[in-house]
């Protein structure tokens, strides 16, 4: 999606570094498929900057963390604005990145409320974690089913 708003626009990697003072290397990095993804406050200036919503930068299949990121939040600052005794910044980060396969009631609970979403969608987004650890840990390149070149 990145890449589309800048061609859209008629923008180089480098005036987009420019507007949004973020390296024009990261950004070409953030394009890439299967490349690094924008920081929290890097999805905001970038948002800004193309006038659009931040998630429209998120891939649909991503979970959590794309809820975390429209908020503009780092995993510790969810984890602080949270103030759940259940949720430490370790328990939350293992949810996020799919290493604890199981989504406790009252941890879906807590984050439907936070993120404003339904229990069901946060299963799903944390479902969509697990999967994508899944099959990072089979060989399968993210998003394609077939094995890592």
């Amino acid at each position: 999606m990145l890449r589309e708003a800048r061609s859209a626009r008629d923008w180089s990697l480098t005036e987009v570094g420019e507007r949004t003072g973020i390296d024009r290397t990261l950004i070409g990095r953030y394009e890439k498929e299967g490349g690094s993804a924008p920081s929290p406050h890097a999805l905001g200036q970038l948002a800004d900057v193309f006038g659009i919503s931040p998630t429209e930068f998120i891939d649909d299949a991503v979970g959590l963390v794309k809820y975390r990121a429209v908020l503009g939040l780092s995993q510790s600052e969810l984890v602080e604005k949270l103030k759940d005794p259940d949720l430490s910044v370790q328990t939350y980060g293992n949810l996020e990145n799919g290493r604890t396969r199981k989504l406790r009631a009252a941890q879906a609970r807590t984050l439907a409320s936070f993120f404003g979403v339904s229990e069901d969608e946060v299963r799903a987004a944390h479902q969509r974690d697990v999967a994508r650890r899944e099959r990072a840990q089979a060989g399968m390149s993210p998003g394609t089913g077939r094995p890592t070149p």
